[in-house]
């Protein structure tokens, strides 16, 4: 497959502006790229702005989930439904955003800012239907002082120490992929996280991109990188273990694909990551990492396996 090089679009010079509560944010784009999902971004906030339930229908793609700071995960019928009563996140205001385009994929991140309520960082997955870009996925993964209690970021973004024995989620998963495209895809997550457990920092650094960003459970602002990842899976003094997958689903759209799954780690409460990918040099390779711990009851298919 071709290599896909991602065009960013950060704020700057003014394209088109979003109405927050407070003041205007102005885009700007790069001149090479399409602006567009961008651009779908700028759209919804609106519609959530005006309770506009029909416009931000017209929005989301039919696999869509919003998942909050909490991990509250909603559908389209339970989003559109707290949109319409205005419910949804529309008050929040949304800082330094930015967006990479993979093709029929992209992926838009910022900071989310709120009256009440820590800041989160937010991402959102868009992809490139016939119709135009419908938003797939949201996660919002809140911003903890950095004097609070946090764990190390364990590599590849799952648990911490650990068992030299991995069957879940490095040998066998509770996702069976439908598609030549998605078994691809969860082969290369495996490769990851086999990598991780023998501290083949090698291996690992093969199936992630060289702008990889790393969002953890207890994100104090500052992402992984590549390089401090690589860093830290060369520690063979550190036994890893990484939780179990509890459920799992891969989507692919051409050269992009995203990773949806809830883990459970031991004595901790289960959390929702998204690790989105691009099929570039020949191989899948791990870009974006992010996860968001589940309050309150976990979902309906994580009490099932």
């Amino acid at each position: 497959m071709r290599r896909l090089l991602a065009g960013s679009f950060l704020i700057g010079a003014i394209c088109f502006c979003s109405w927050t509560a407070n003041r205007t944010i102005t885009f700007a784009a790069a001149d090479t790229g399409d602006v567009a999902a961008l651009q779908a971004d700028n759209a919804l906030q609106q519609a959530l702005r005006k309770k506009d339930a029909k416009a931000v229908g017209a929005l989301l793609d039919k696999e869509f989930t919003w998942t909050n700071e909490a991990g509250q995960t909603r559908t389209s019928a339970q989003f559109l439904k707290d949109a319409a009563a205005g419910k949804t996140d529309g008050n929040t205001e949304y800082m330094d955003l930015k967006a990479s385009d993979y093709g029929e994929l992209a992926i838009v991140t910022g900071i989310g800012k709120r009256t009440a309520g820590a800041d989160t960082f937010v991402a959102r997955i868009w992809v490139k239907r016939p119709g135009g870009w419908l938003l797939l996925t949201n996660q919002d993964t809140a911003i903890v002082a950095k004097s609070a209690s946090s764990q190390p970021a364990p590599a590849a973004g799952n648990g911490a120490t650990a068992a030299p024995d991995c069957e879940n989620p490095c040998r066998s998963v509770p996702y069976k992929p439908k598609t030549a495209e998605q078994r691809e895809v969860l082969k290369a997550y495996q490769a990851v996280e086999t990598a991780v457990t023998s501290h083949d920092a090698k291996t690992w650094a093969y199936h992630v991109a060289d702008d990889f960003v790393g969002i953890g459970r207890q994100y104090t602002g500052t992402p992984d990188t590549k390089a401090g990842r690589v860093g830290q899976i060369g520690i063979v003094t550190n036994r890893v273990i990484l939780p179990k997958m509890l459920w799992g689903e891969a989507f692919v759209f051409g050269d992009a694909a995203i990773l949806i799954a809830d883990h459970k780690p031991e004595g901790e409460p289960p959390y929702r990551v998204i690790r989105v990918w691009v099929n570039r040099d020949g191989r899948w390779q791990l870009f974006h990492r992010q996860e968001t711990t589940i309050q309150g009851t976990p979902p309906a298919h994580d009490n099932q396996n």
